[in-house]
C-alpha cells in the first residue's frame, strides 16, 4: 500500500503510505559460557600513600647490634644505656671516661651506613653520682666537658637527644621523685643550667640553656627533645608544646621525640613506672594519641618515636605473644603512617637483653625465633600483602548445597602454622556483575548466591582480593566450573516478530495565505513516525507542484524530511518534515486553494 499527502494552499492532509513488506524469524538462545584461567600471583604493590621501609621511613633499635637479625629488621641505631652520662662517665670526677659500649654502637652504625641517634646528654636519671653534690658552677663546667667530649669523639651523630624526659624526670634533686636514694643518680644540676627562671624567665630555662650549649658544641647535628607519656594526655601535650615552642623561637630544636612505652597504651600493666606527683593512666584509644600527635606535628618539626616497646603477657587466657601482636597492630600504624613521623625506634628487640624482658616485650626469642609481632612488623612496614594462591579452581556439582569452596591465601602467619592469627578480609572484585556468587569476607568461602542464574556446564571467571587489614593483595583470577546439574534443566524458549514497515504522518499542515505581488518563501511542517523490523529502511518523497485548477505555481514544493534512512530496526521513531514554497513578485496567483499530493515511500533492501 501507499500513503499520499495532499497539499493545499490552506491545508495538507495525509492520505496513504506505500512500501515493501518482509518476514523473518525472531532469534533466541541461552546465555553464553565464560571461560577464565587462574594466573600466578605476586605480592601487591604498596599503596601509593603508605610509607614503606626503608624508602620512606626508618626502623631502628638498641642492643644486640651484632646479631645478624638486627640488620634484617632495622636500619637505625640508638645506644640504650651506653650514651647516658652515668654510663659513659668515669666512676669518679677524675676517672677516665668509659666509652667502650658507646664506641661499639657508633662504629656499628658507621660501618653499616645506619643513622645514629645519640641518647642522651641531659636527664634526671643514670647520671654520674659525683655530679649531684658539686657546686652549680662546677656542674656547669662538667656539663660543658661532657658535651665537648661527645662532640669530638662522635662527629657523625645524625640526631642528638639533648634533654630526656624534661617533664617527668628532670635532673633536679629537689623533686619528690629524686628524694632519698635517687638523689645521687639524678645529677641535681638543674640550677647549674639556670633552673626554672634563672636566666630567661620561661619556667624551663635549664632546658633552653641546655639546647643553647648543644647548639654551640654540635652546630651541624639535629637536636632533639625527648619525653615519655605525652600523647595520651592533653595536659602532658600542652606542657610539652610549651617547651617546644620556647626552643623553636631560637631555632634550637630539630626533632620532637616521643618514647611510646607499653605502659602508655596497655591498661592493667603489671609494671608501670610511677613518679610522685605526676600520675599517668594508660590510654588505649589511639584516636586520642593521634589527636595529640597532630598537635605536635602542627609545629612543623619532624617527630621520632624513640623508645617503642609493647608487652607480651597473657590476658584472660589469650597467649602473651598474641596479646603483643594485637598491641602492635593497634598502636604502630598510628605512628608509622603519620606524615610527620620520620621513623620508629624499638627500645629493645631480643631476649633477654630488653629492659622489659620480664613483661615479654622482646619480639625475638633468645634462640632467634621471631615472635608474631616481629613477623607482622616486618611485613607491615614493607607493605607486604597476603598472597592469593595461584591456579585456584572450583567445581559446582550436584550436592554442593550452593557451597563452592574456600579461597586460599598465605601470609607470615601461614608460614609459621598459625593461621588463627590472620586478619583476612576477602572480596570479589570482578566477573560477578550478575551477583551469582558471594564470598564470606572473614573466611574466603565462596557460595552460590543466586542459584536460579547459574548455568550448567559453564566456567565462570571471578577476580578476588584479600586484605590483612593493612595491605591488600593483588587481584587474582579464580575459575568456577559447573557440572551437569540436576536442578538445571534446559527448555527452549522463543518468539517471532512479524515483518513491519510502517509510516504514519502527523497532523495536516498549511502554508497559510499567499500574498500576490510579493516575492516570498512560505514554510510549513508536519511529523512522521517510522516503525521498521527490517535490516535497513529508506524514506523518499515524490515531486509535487501546487495548483489551483489549471493554474500551477512556477516552483515545486521543496520537501525535506529530518530523517531519510535507518541502518537497523526502529520503533516509533518520530521526526519532522519541512516544506518550502517560493513565489515570485510577478507570479500570477488565482483566487482559491492551491494543493498537491506528495507520496512518501518507506522501503527496505534487507527485509
Amino acid at each position: 500500500m501507499s500513503d499520499d499527502l495532499t497539499v493545499e494552499g490552506q491545508v495538507w492532509t495525509d492520505q496513504r503510505l506505500g512500501g515493501e513488506r518482509w518476514t523473518g524469524p525472531a532469534q533466541a538462545g541461552r546465555r553464553g559460557a565464560l571461560t577464565a584461567a587462574a594466573i600466578a600471583l605476586a605480592p601487591a604493590d604498596a599503596h601509593a600513600q603508605f610509607p614503606t621501609y626503608p624508602e620512606d621511613k626508618w626502623l631502628g633499635s638498641v642492643n644486640e647490634l651484632t646479631r645478624p637479625q638486627f640488620k634484617t629488621y632495622f636500619n637505625q641505631v640508638t645506644p640504650e644505656n651506653a650514651g647516658k652520662w652515668g654510663s659513659a662517665a668515669g666512676t669518679t670526677r677524675t676517672a677516665a671516661m668509659r666509652w667502650g659500649q658507646l664506641d661499639t654502637a657508633y662504629d656499628f652504625a658507621q660501618a653499616n651506613g645506619f643513622k645514629f641517634n645519640f641518647h642522651v646528654l641531659l636527664w634526671g636519671n643514670q647520671q654520674p653520682t659525683w655530679m649531684a653534690t658539686l657546686p652549680p658552677e662546677e656542674q656547669l663546667a662538667e656539663i660543658k666537658k661532657w658535651f665537648a667530649a661527645v662532640a669530638e669523639r662522635y662527629p657523625d651523630i645524625e640526631w642528638l637527644q639533648v634533654v630526656n624526659e624534661p617533664t617527668w624526670d628532670p635532673p633536679d634533686g629537689s623533686v619528690p621523685k629524686n628524694a632519698g636514694s635517687n638523689f645521687a643518680s639524678s645529677g641535681n644540676y638543674v640550677q647549674a643550667l639556670g633552673g626554672a627562671n634563672g636566666t630567661d624567665g620561661t619556667g624551663y630555662d635549664w632546658i633552653l640553656n641546655g639546647f643553647r650549649l648543644a647548639k654551640q658544641y654540635f652546630p651541624n647535628t639535629k637536636l632533639m627533645l625527648n619525653d615519655v607519656a605525652i600523647t595520651g594526655m592533653t595536659e602532658a601535650t600542652d606542657e610539652y608544646l610549651k617547651i617546644i615552642n620556647i626552643l623553636k623561637r631560637e631555632n634550637l630544636i630539630d626533632v620532637i621525640g616521643l618514647q611510646a612505652h607499653a605502659f602508655e597504651f596497655i591498661p592493667n600493666n603489671p609494671n608501670v613506672p610511677s613518679i610522685p606527683g605526676h600520675p599517668y593512666v594508660p590510654v588505649e584509644d589511639m584516636a586520642i594519641h593521634k589527636a595529640n600527635l597532630d598537635r605536635l606535628a602542627a609545629t612543623g618539626i619532624p617527630i621520632h618515636i624513640t623508645e617503642l616497646d609493647l608487652d607480651g603477657f597473657a590476658v584472660n587466657g589469650v597467649p602473651g605473644d598474641e596479646m603483643q601482636l594485637a598491641y602492635y597492630r593497634r598502636t604502630v600504624p598510628t605512628f608509622w603512617e603519620h606524615p610527620s613521623v620520620e621513623g620508629i625506634t624499638l627500645w629493645g628487640w631480643r631476649q633477654p637483653n630488653h629492659w622489659r624482658n620480664a613483661q615479654n616485650a622482646p619480639i625475638v626469642l633468645s634462640d632467634d625465633t621471631p615472635k608474631p609481632a616481629a613477623l607482622w612488623l616486618y611485613n607491615y612496614v614493607r607493605a607486604i600483602a597476603p598472597m592469593i594462591r595461584p591456579d585456584q579452581a572450583f567445581t559446582v556439582a550436584n550436592g554442593n548445597a550452593n557451597r563452592v569452596g574456600t579461597l586460599q591465601a598465605d601470609d607470615w602467619a601461614s608460614q609459621i602454622g598459625r593461621p588463627n592469627l590472620r586478619t583476612f578480609t576477602w572480596r570479589i572484585t570482578g566477573g560477578n556483575d550478575a551477583g551469582i556468587f558471594a564470598v564470606v569476607p572473614a573466611t574466603g568461602e565462596l557460595t552460590v548466591a543466586k542459584p536460579h542464574l547459574l548455568d550448567e556446564l559453564t566456567t565462570y571467571g571471578l577476580k578476588v582480593r584479600v586484605s590483612d587489614g593493612f595491605h591488600e593483595s593483588a587481584e587474582a583470577d579464580v575459575a568456577i566450573a559447573t557440572a551437569d546439574l540436576a536442578n538445571v534443566v534446559d527448555r527452549s524458549a522463543g518468539g517471532t516478530v512479524p515483518a513491519t514497515l510502517a509510516l504514519t504522518l502527523g497532523a495536516p499542515a498549511s502554508f497559510g495565505p499567499f500574498t500576490p505581488g510579493v516575492a516570498r518563501e512560505y514554510t510549513a511542517s508536519t511529523t512522521a513516525t517510522v516503525t521498521s523490523t527490517a535490516g535497513d529502511a529508506a524514506l523518499s518523497a515524490s515531486e509535487a507542484t501546487l495548483s489551483n485548477g489549471a493554474l500551477r505555481l512556477a516552483q515545486p514544493v521543496v520537501i525535506t524530511p529530518a530523517k531519510t534512512s535507518w541502518s537497523g530496526p526502529v520503533s516509533n521513531d518520530t521526526f519532522a518534515i519541512a516544506f518550502k514554497q517560493s513565489i515570485g513578485r510577478t507570479e500570477p496567483l488565482r483566487t482559491g486553494n492551491y494543493s498537491t499530493t506528495v507520496t512518501f515511500t518507506l522501503s527496505t533492501t534487507m527485509p
